[in-house]
């Protein structure tokens, strides 16, 4: 009689949530790079704003995989809502995607550098947006 085991392998959630977020991330980073640049060196566009908020939510260490995952595909969402400003579609999904940024920071300390940097960018971001 011939027996037959299997081996399992289960990876990690920290090792495919590093993966994701890669790859989400540079998914992000070529629809924010689709975006013109500010003509104004002195004043920052929406490029410049999502480029900050993708480094910030990058970086951010109180923030989880799964929640950094989530925030980077609302700054996709908006990107791609600044590439397209009279689809009214994506402007409403823009909308979301700013409720959303917003009430992943409202579960951090205020003095993390996300929540720090997103009570300076967000509210710049809007207008650009045409949110209004």
């Amino acid at each position: 009689m011939v027996e037959h085991s299997s081996i399992n392998i289960n990876v990690g959630r920290d090792m495919s949530g590093v993966f994701n977020l890669g790859t989400i991330s540079g998914n992000v980073s070529n629809t924010i790079n689709k975006l013109p640049e500010s003509p104004d060196p002195n004043q920052p566009g929406i490029k410049e704003i999502l480029m900050q908020m993708q480094a910030a939510i990058e970086s951010e260490p109180e923030l989880p995989d799964e929640d950094k995952a989530e925030a980077l595909e609302q700054v996709k969402v908006l990107a791609e809502a600044g590439q397209n400003p009279d689809d009214t579609a994506l402007q409403k999904a823009g909308k979301t995607a700013m409720k959303i940024l917003k009430g992943t920071t409202a579960g951090l300390a205020e003095t993390t550098k996300l929540a720090v940097e997103f009570s300076k960018l967000l509210p710049t971001l809007t207008p650009l947006l045409l949110f209004l």
